[in-house]
């Protein structure tokens, strides 16, 4: 497949001369992807003709107002919609969804940490390698590895109950990543936190992700969050979800907090806004 600079294009983007050009590197694709919701005269179209590429080790992140279908879109991508009718093409390393997903290819982070509370931080953080009974290859690093890379070496014998809402993510991230997937979905992972722990947990999933060179995509309604973190952020329309924009975020990594206050990260804000504004 021949190389491409934008790894997403709405059909907005297509009508004035751009092109999706799929990228050799790429991780994830949708190709006019439509989700349906119920049947007949209940039908509701969540998602309608979304084309999407991400590529290795991208961050993008999909902002859009409530209802617009970001996270039926990446449930959509994680294999996770059963009772939707997904037309198009969806595809993860050229598999698909559920394909993806049992080989340990795709792992999600959703807002609440969803932890087993009768299991230790430790034995939360296997359960995926209990659940694949070894249908999946043997992961590089042990659990306590793994705690460790989040921040929460010696955490190993804790309980959920013990630990403060940034912590439990930080071991839903742990857990997510044990089976060492190559794209990583979270859908609003930092959003019930507070503004310090959230700006705390930013910095450190960008260290975790130097590490893991994992690809992610992210759902998120902070505009902070989605410029900070990202490679691009897609915009979507409202009734039904559509891409309405693409916008390249070209700061230089490692980055740092401080760069939220520079006008070049005000400009890229403003830009989303005012796109938000007129996709309702």
């Amino acid at each position: 497949m021949p190389g491409a600079s934008q790894i997403t294009v709405s059909r907005a983007e297509s009508s004035t001369g751009s092109s999706a050009v799929a990228r050799s590197d790429e991780r994830v694709r949708l190709q006019d992807v439509c989700i349906v919701h119920g049947r007949g005269d209940q039908a509701v179209v969540a998602v309608e003709g979304v084309d999407m590429h991400v590529g290795a080790r991208e961050i993008v992140s999909i902002v859009g107002h409530s209802g617009c279908g970001k996270s039926t879109l990446l449930r959509a991508i994680a294999g996770l919609l059963p009772n939707a009718s997904v037309q198009g093409r969806i595809s993860v390393m050229g598999r698909s969804p559920d394909e993806a997903r049992r080989s340990g290819l795709i792992s999600m982070v959703f807002q609440e940490s969803v932890l087993a509370p009768w299991r230790t931080v430790e034995r939360n953080v296997t359960l995926p390698l209990e659940v694949a009974r070894g249908r999946t290859r043997t992961p590089r690093r042990t659990a306590s590895e793994q705690l460790e890379l989040v921040g929460l070496k010696g955490y190993e014998k804790r309980y959920p109950k013990q630990l403060s809402g940034g912590q439990r993510q930080r071991v839903s991230l742990a857990r997510a990543l044990m089976m060492e997937p190559e794209v990583l979905l979270m859908d609003e992972p930092f959003g019930a936190l507070d503004e310090i722990t959230r700006d705390e947990m930013h910095s450190e999933l960008l260290r975790i992700w130097e590490t893991t060179h994992v690809s992610i995509v992210l759902v998120t309604h902070s505009l902070a969050e989605a410029i900070f973190l990202s490679d691009r952020v897609v915009v979507m329309s409202s009734h039904p979800g559509r891409v309405a924009d693409t916008i390249e975020v070209d700061f230089p990594r490692p980055r740092r907090t401080d760069l939220k206050d520079s006008p070049e990260f005000s400009r890229i804000a403003h830009r989303i806004r005012v796109s938000l504004e007129h996709n309702r």
